[in-house]
C-alpha cells in the first residue's frame, strides 16, 4: 500500500509532476505477498559466533481505519503459514510520514523485532512528501519514528522519484530511498533482560500507482549492526556483552 491520491482539486500539479504521498480513503483494503530472508549473526562473551538464516512468505492484509488532517491509521494483519496472525496499527502524520507502529490485542512488541519495518510496510519509512514531484526530483528524509518497545528515534536519509512506467497495466512512479535509523530496545528473555543498541540502514525501491499511490511492488534490503547486553534477572551475575549483525531482504507484490 502506502501512497496517495493524485493532485487535489484545490492544488493543481504541473503537467510534468505527480503527487504520490499517502492519501487513502477510509475503508480502503490492500493485500500483499512479502517474501523475506533474514540472516543473523550473534556473538556473546567468549562464545563463537552463531549464524542463522530464516526465510518466510508473509501475506499482509491492510485496512485504512481513519484518514483526516490529524493523521492516518491503518490496521495490518500479517499471516505466515504455521503461525497465528499478527496484528498492528500503523500511524501516519498529516504529512503522510510513518510515525509509529503500535502492537494491539496484547501481542508483545518483540514480534516486530528492531528490524522488521520493511516486512510490515514496504517503503513505508521515508515515504515521498505530500507535494507534486517530477521525475528525477529528490527529497530529504528526517522524520520522528516510534516503534513499540523502542525508544523514539529519527529516521534520516533521502529519496528520489526515478521514473514513470506501467506495472500490471497500471501507471506507476518508481521511487528509491536510502535511510538510517538508530535502534535502542530492551526485551525480557527467560532468565534476563536483553538490550540492543545500534544503527539499521535500509535501501528500498517501490512502484506506486499514480491513481491512488498504492504500492504495486517493492524491494528492500536492511542491514543492522548492534551492541548486545544480556543482564541476568535481578542483576545477579555479570552482564554478558556481544554483537549482533543482521540483513533482511524482502520482495513485495500486490495481490489486490
Amino acid at each position: 500500500m502506502l501512497g496517495a491520491l493524485g493532485c487535489g482539486v484545490l492544488v493543481a500539479c504541473r503537467p510534468d509532476t505527480v503527487q504520490v504521498a499517502f492519501r487513502p480513503p477510509v475503508g480502503a483494503r490492500y493485500r500483499y505477498q512479502v517474501d523475506v530472508t533474514k540472516v543473523r549473526t550473534i556473538q556473546l562473551g567468549s562464545e563463537a559466533p552463531q549464524r542463522t538464516v530464516d526465510g518466510a512468505r508473509i501475506e499482509a492484509d491492510e485496512t485504512v481505519l481513519t484518514s483526516n488532517p490529524q493523521g492516518i491509521r491503518v490496521r495490518v494483519e500479517l499471516h505466515r503459514s504455521g503461525s497465528a496472525p499478527r496484528l498492528f496499527v500503523v500511524r501516519f502524520d498529516r504529512a503522510a510520514q510513518l510515525t509509529a507502529v503500535e502492537s494491539i490485542e496484547g501481542l508483545p512488541a518483540s514480534i516486530l523485532e528492531p528490524f522488521g519495518l520493511s516486512e510490515i510496510f514496504p517503503a513505508a519509512a521515508g515515504a515521498p512528501p505530500a507535494r507534486p514531484l517530477a521525475a528525477g526530483e529528490q527529497w530529504t528524509i528526517d522524520d520522528g519514528l516510534t516503534l513499540a518497545g523502542s525508544a523514539p528515534a529519527r529516521l534520516q536519509g533521502s529519496g528520489r522519484l526515478v521514473s514513470f512506467g506501467v506495472v500490471g497495466g497500471r501507471k506507476v512512479a518508481s521511487i528509491r530511498s536510502s535511510t538510517k535509523l538508530p535502534v535502542a530496545t530492551e526485551s525480557t528473555l527467560q532468565g534476563g533482560q536483553l538490550a540492543l543498541h545500534g544503527i539499521e540502514r535500509t535501501v528500498s525501491t517501490a512502484s506506486r500507482e499514480l491513481a491512488d499511490g498504492a504500492v504495486e511492488k517493492a524491494s528492500s534490503t536492511t542491514g543492522g549492526n548492534y551492541r548486545v547486553v544480556l543482564t541476568p534477572d535481578g542483576g545477579a551475575g555479570t552482564p554478558v556483552t556481544g554483537t549482533l549483525t543482521i540483513e533482511v531482504v524482502s520482495q513485495t507484490k500486490r495481490l489486490r
